[in-house]
């Protein structure tokens, strides 16, 4: 007969842990996880937050109101405009319109090519609201999602679901004939409400007279983002000083986004000498370090670009701080390099990056070495990495960033202290709009390596939570699953605790995982991490409270027939992990109002198997014998186990028994 036994500790409270001992946490994952939290933005948000977030900022643009009478009547509309004309904000905002804290909100984009990310009709639940972002799609892509549509769309009307598809403009003209009616284009809104919402939403109030200064205009008619960026630099000017004025504040960051493009291009003409310019170069991307470790950045660049090759000796040159003086590089009185135009040093690394597109490899090469050396300190090494990833992300080159990610945190290739440099590079790489698709791939494939170094590993679990989650919740439990079936539970948190974590807070994330898990262990059972996950997941009070919703987790059927696929799979292939979970199934059925909710799960999963029925028994009745025993619910479960054999019939209802009439 198979009996149910355990050999971990029965934790009432909490994840189960397997195993023996204690669970050794190594500090270095400790140090990952903190460098995660302190780059991702601010504490981790849910995509519900971020929804609020935008609400507090968004101007609502012209044609909304077609967009949404489209939605309402179709369930689906497709969002056109042009960029820059905050289509993906809109579409947000036109679902939000029709959801509360309980309806569930996916954001989907082109990764949707695999066989985990697909589009298909399992992945939609009661109520669902999703926003299709198809903005950097390439037209392969867009043509298969438009070929999933029908199927999906039919998905949506039984489900009572909404569906926003935020379409690029080259592309409209790929739109069939069924879908063309569902097209609304949206135009960009007045760009001194939108600055006007942000700067009020962290407490800056400008005057209408300050918005409608001359020198603001071309800010106002930029894309959504650029304003976005405005925003950004007003705060910090505020926030450097708090007690100047809006206009102050404005002025400054005016002047950071001043585009300076002709007067680099104008200083060029007259420093034609490669040494000359490399010394610029290197002052752009390392400025604020010392000017020795600027110099031999600059003298690096020079050796690998080959421009050493016909200068004379070196005495025989113009010394490092003549250049400088020249080139009007200010050194301040504690020996760091500046520049007095505000955020010229930004246009002088985008006239590199965009003029000289076959030396970008080289820059990424000689980022590489230089951040290397022992001259800078921490904060300057920060700056070079923010300073590369988005030069790097603007032109198009997220290879290169992926390439510094791989040599600065595998162990096997790192120089000392590194790790958290590529941490930081492929954080700004997840949150970039245009190439974060890119870098959620790279952590995906980490997710499904089967060799990888825990600290890599323990990358992927901190990412998928803290950087992932809140925008793509979906794709972050899926790289949790794959990394939580290969790690070997020494990471902080694993990616099992990650997944119980996320999965708690979110209802649709726990039917989602229970529907990988259910389909996974029915088709095999190859990864034992599967099980260990569904018995953290299989929370029977969780799924039998109905304090906030309006009916248990429980009692919806697709939950309900996930659950019993999991628990005949761990039954039949891992009795020795079970007890713990049972008893606790049995405890919580005693304090629901009817106990078939949870005991009529287990007995269906044992029906297939007089063993299985058998043992379950065993295990009620010797539970209900314990100190917190129920007597009354082990009677129970002992009717529903003879109602799977056929010995009563499957609609009666037995009355319950009273404790003293079981003894």
């Amino acid at each position: 007969m198979t009996e149910f036994h355990s050999e971990f500790h029965d934790a009432q409270d909490g994840p189960i842990h397997t195993g023996s001992g204690d669970l050794n946490v190594n500090p270095v994952y400790l140090s990952i996880y903190e460098s995660v939290r302190r780059q991702a933005r601010g504490p981790r948000l849910t995509l519900k937050d971020d929804l609020r977030w935008l609400k507090q900022r968004f101007v609502a643009p012209p044609n909304m109101g077609a967009a949404r009478a489209r939605l309402l009547e179709t369930r689906t509309v497709l969002l056109t405009g042009p960029p820059g004309s905050g289509r993906n904000t809109a579409a947000k905002m036109l679902l939000d319109e029709i959801t509360d804290e309980n309806t569930p909100f996916s954001v989907l984009d082109d990764e949707a090519t695999t066989h985990d990310e697909r589009l298909t009709e399992s992945k939609v639940h009661f109520g669902h609201r999703f926003v299709l972002d198809l903005t950097d799609s390439g037209e392969d892509v867009f043509r298969a999602r438009h070929r999933e549509l029908p199927v999906f769309r039919t998905s949506l009307q039984k489900q009572d679901a909404y569906l926003a598809i935020v379409v690029p403009d080259p592309y409209r003209h790929l739109i069939g004939a069924d879908l063309r009616q569902l097209v609304v284009r949206i135009d960009r809104p007045r760009g001194d409400l939108v600055l006007r919402r942000h700067l009020e939403a962290v407490e800056i109030f400008p005057s209408y007279p300050e918005l409608a200064a001359d020198e603001l205009a071309k800010h106002l008619a930029a894309p959504m983002s650029d304003i976005a960026n405005l925003v950004d630099w007003v705060t910090r000017a505020r926030d450097k000083a708090p007690d100047g004025d809006v206009p102050t504040w404005l002025g400054e960051a005016i002047a950071a986004h001043t585009d300076r493009s002709g007067e680099v291009t104008a200083q060029l003409k007259n420093h034609s000498t490669g040494r000359r310019r490399t010394v610029l170069l290197a002052a752009a991307m390392c400025r604020g370090a010392s000017s020795d470790a600027v110099f031999f950045a600059s003298h690096l660049l020079v050796k690998m670009s080959g421009l050493d090759q016909g200068e004379g000796p070196r005495l025989g040159q113009d010394g490092y701080r003549i250049q400088l003086d020249d080139l009007d590089i200010d050194v301040t009185p504690n020996n760091r390099i500046e520049f007095s135009r505000i955020a010229y040093d930004r246009a002088l690394l985008e006239h590199f990056w965009d003029n000289y597109p076959d030396l970008r490899e080289t820059f990424c090469r000689w980022v590489d070495r230089i951040i290397r050396q022992e001259q800078f300190t921490t904060a300057d090494r920060q700056n070079v990495v923010d300073r590369f990833a988005s030069q790097a992300l603007r032109t198009s080159s997220p290879g290169h960033v992926e390439w510094l990610i791989g040599r600065w945190v595998s162990p096997t290739q790192r120089g000392p202290n590194l790790r958290d440099y590529g941490v930081r590079a492929l954080v700004a790489g997840l949150k970039d709009v245009r190439h974060g698709r890119s870098f959620r791939q790279l952590v995906y494939r980490w997710s499904r390596h089967d060799d990888l170094p825990g600290e890599m590993g323990q990358i992927v679990v901190d990412v998928s939570t803290e950087v992932i989650a809140p925008n793509f919740p979906d794709q972050a439990v899926v790289r949790l699953q794959h990394r939580a079936r290969r790690e070997d539970g020494t990471g902080n948190p694993t990616a099992r605790q990650a997944l119980v974590s996320l999965t708690q807070q979110d209802p649709i994330l726990l039917r989602l995982l229970l529907d990988r898990l259910a389909t996974d262990l029915l088709r095999t059972a190859q990864w034992p991490a599967d099980f260990l996950l569904f018995l953290d997941i299989a929370d029977p009070w969780r799924l039998s409270d109905a304090s906030t919703r309006s009916q248990p987790l429980a009692a919806d059927q697709t939950v309900r027939s996930q659950l019993v696929t999991c628990w005949r799979a761990a039954m039949l292939a891992r009795p020795d992990l079970i007890l713990s979970r049972l008893h606790h199934w049995l405890a919580a059925a005693g304090q629901t109002a009817s106990y078939d909710l949870l005991l009529r799960i287990l007995a269906e999963a044992a029906r297939p198997s007089i063993d299985l029925l058998a043992a379950l028994h065993v295990t009620a009745r010797d539970w209900s014998h314990t100190e917190h025993g129920r007597p009354e619910v082990a009677m129970r479960m002992s009717q529903l186990i003879d109602m799977a054999q056929g010995l009563q019939p499957a609609d009666y209802v037995f009355p319950h028994a009273s404790e003293e009439a079981v003894r």
